[in-house]
């Protein structure tokens, strides 16, 4: 049995934000593609409310990023499934996930829509598992998706005893998860 998660904020993590916020839109942005010569924006802590250190300081689950020794346990792994990019103002570096994989099973989600037919949230996510096979890091092919890993990877993280990493999870093949 293989459980997906995405990543997910812990109560008093740390946040790494863009100075500029029109640079929201790169991230919400990511679409599989390798960024080649687009230039990342510049990134600042969130000093509010004493944040805790992070291996892994919170954007968003659809961007995660992750300082140096996040990067040190975890590039050779993460190499089949993405590029990470240096960014500038902090030390941290962005996962662009650019596996893609349509593996959403839209009959046994449950989604809700716009009015125009494309996807407004997800409430419960359920996939197909023979699409995922054994991708340890994913994104489905829509606007904004969230990053999605296994529970192989999920383990290589807690193994490499990085801190304030979460993960939530979102099915379980053979059965699922929700809110």
């Amino acid at each position: 049995m293989t459980t997906i998660y995405e990543f997910a904020v812990v109560e008093g993590q740390e946040w790494v934000l863009p100075v500029d916020d029109s640079s929201y839109e790169f991230f919400f942005s990511l679409d599989g593609a390798p960024l080649g010569r687009r230039e990342p924006p510049v990134m600042q802590r969130v000093s509010e409310g004493a944040p805790v250190y992070s291996d892994f300081p919170w954007l968003g689950e659809h961007a995660p990023l992750l300082r140096k020794p996040a990067v040190d346990a975890l590039q050779a792994s993460l190499g089949p499934y993405g590029e990470l990019v240096p960014l500038r103002g902090e030390k941290v570096w962005l996962f662009n996930v650019t596996n893609m994989i349509d593996a959403l099973d839209r009959e046994r989600s449950e989604i809700v829509y716009f009015d125009d037919g494309d996807i407004l949230a997800i409430e419960r996510y359920a996939f197909h598992a023979d699409k995922i096979g054994t991708a340890e890091v994913f994104k489905l092919p829509m606007r904004a998706s969230p990053v999605f890993v296994n529970d192989v990877f999920v383990d290589r993280v807690r193994d490499a005893g990085l801190r304030m990493v979460s993960f939530r999870p979102r099915w379980t093949s053979g059965g699922s998860m929700g809110d």
